[in-house]
């Protein structure tokens, strides 16, 4: 766990006068002062709730709760006040405010050792690339502020291009790598890998062009393809972790991990199992409930769609012979919860059934990943690190930047077998060779492998797919009621909706008042 200096709460983020930490002039004076300055951003990375949850806004869940901020973003009824909005853009431009910071007092340090230092100003430059990339994701164009800069100086503030953001991510990120270590000086912190993952996922997302105004799909592609290759051939990760473990304490910084968000116990926990377990293990109840759409992705082991000729899929026994990843990322009924007991969120059955409780699950389906049994009595003091970059990420993304430029197809066909031949998945391998038919299967892989990371959200964005992913009833479990002999599947009343708007999310509303020459997206 990163050391901090101290825990920073910020303000309105274009206020960037501090006023909550010690004076420019007293603090930064030897190497130490730059590592705790550095170590401080860290807790600025998005926490689980926030990075998992996003994909409780796209087609492969749904928000339990019905007040929640995501609800109203599902069912495109949120508007510029909607919290989630402001929330996002603030704890992204507090991190940035910090990178800035730090940016204009390390210059002051004469350091003992050149090199940490250099490579704690690598780390910060990197963390700020990410928070860019975050809120280029959002909100498109955003202002790019670099540093620290007074309140009048924020009331004038105009939004930045997003190629212009684009391009100034590049160019850091690039350079950041060249400072940062292939393998970190201790756990959690930025490392070369990190800071090539974290271009290679802008620059994929960028090829996009989710605001219509920046159509350099090919040159994106080329970086986003570019980094991923960096990032692999360090040689450093590997696929040797099993899936079924890469969410637990036991494989905590494990061979596949890239970039983490770590927690300690009692100091810096988070509450991922109160906020995604189940009701029965006394929880506050899963914010996500995850839906048809995923169950039903998941092939059969012997690689068959499951309405495919052939597959030997059972409505009768729906969870049987999956694909493995499927028994890893969900708990559906009959699958064994962290306590030992069988998990019934069928009609009826207890109280993880299906309209129970307004906690309970909404689809009868609950995340897995990240529910750990050495939390069961520490719900909300969790120290499971959050994987935020992962290799099988980094693979995906080098195939499918190779796929959409229609080149080296058989690396990308690897690629993406490679993460199907994980011991313990061991899917069989993709035979496809066209490059519309390996579009399939890495948008494929991408939905069932990475499922519930917070991925999908923005996938189906980039993809230009959201209106036909996202709008329609949401549909649940599979399951076969007790001495039923026919199969059920679980439906309930709600909707999705997405329009053309909710490709972008607004300024927000707080943010024009205080900024008044800000812009508004197309639509809001």
């Amino acid at each position: 766990m990163l050391p901090s200096l101290m825990a920073l709460a910020g303000c309105d983020v274009l206020d960037t006068i501090p006023t909550d930490r010690l004076s420019a002039e007293v603090y930064w004076q030897t190497d130490q002062d730059a590592a705790y300055a550095a170590n401080a951003i860290y807790q600025y990375l998005e926490a689980p709730g926030t990075l998992l949850g996003r994909d409780e806004m796209s087609d492969i869940a749904t928000a339990t709760f019905e007040t929640s901020a995501e609800i109203k973003v599902e069912q495109s009824i949120a508007d510029r006040q909607t919290d989630i909005f402001l929330n996002t853009w603030n704890d992204m431009y507090r991190g940035i405010r910090r990178c800035n910071d730090y940016m204009a007092n390390v210059g002051k340090i004469t350091p003992a050792d050149a090199a940490a230092v250099s490579r704690y100003t690598a780390e910060v430059r990197a963390l700020r690339c990410y928070f860019y990339s975050r809120l280029a994701s959002y909100f498109g164009d955003v202002p790019l502020v670099t540093t620290p800069i007074g309140i009048g100086e924020s009331k004038a503030l105009t939004r930045t291009p997003v190629s212009q953001i684009y391009d100034f991510i590049y160019a850091e990120a690039t350079e950041a790598a060249k400072y940062l270590p292939s393998a970190a000086s201790a756990g959690g912190r930025v490392t070369k890998g990190a800071a090539f993952g974290i271009l290679a996922r802008a620059m994929l997302f960028a090829a996009g062009n989710v605001t219509g105004a920046d159509s350099r799909a090919a040159y994106y592609y080329e970086k986003a393809k570019a980094a991923a290759d960096s990032a692999i051939a360090l040689n450093v990760y590997d696929l040797s972790t099993p899936y079924a473990g890469l969410f637990t304490y036991a494989n905590e910084s494990g061979k596949e991990v890239v970039f983490e968000k770590q927690y300690i116990r009692d100091n810096f926990s988070n509450a991922v199992f109160n906020n995604f377990g189940a009701v029965s293990l006394g929880t506050g109840g899963p914010r996500m409930s995850p839906t048809l759409v995923l169950l039903d992705e998941y092939e059969m082991q012997n690689g068959k769609k499951i309405a495919e000729a052939g597959s030997g899929y059972s409505d009768m026994n729906p969870y049987a012979n999956r694909d493995p990843r499927l028994s890893y990322t969900l708990y559906y009924p009959g699958a064994t919860l962290p306590n030992g007991s069988a998990y019934d969120s069928r009609p009826g059955a207890g109280a993880d059934a299906v309209e129970a409780d307004y906690r309970v699950s909404k689809t009868g389906l609950l995340p897995k990943k990240y529910i750990n049994p050495e939390d069961l009595n520490l719900r909300s003091n969790c120290a499971i690190n959050l994987i935020i970059i992962r290799y099988a990420e980094i693979l995906l993304t080098a195939a499918e930047a190779r796929i959409e430029l229609n080149q080296e197809l058989p690396v990308a066909q690897d690629y993406i077998n490679q993460i199907r031949q994980r011991a313990d998945v061991n899917m069989p391998v993709i035979t496809a060779t066209s490059q519309a038919d390996l579009r399939d299967a890495v948008r494929h892989e991408r939905m069932v492998e990475l499922a519930l990371e917070g991925n999908r959200f923005f996938d189906i964005r980039r993809w230009k797919i959201a209106e036909a992913a996202c709008t329609g009833p949401v549909k649940g479990m599979r399951y076969v009621a007790e001495g039923a002999t026919e199969p059920s599947l679980y439906t309930f009343n709600r909707s999705k909706t997405f329009r053309a708007r909710d490709y972008l999310w607004p300024v927000p509303y707080n943010e024009q008042q205080l900024s008044p020459e800000l812009s508004q997206n197309t639509g809001w």
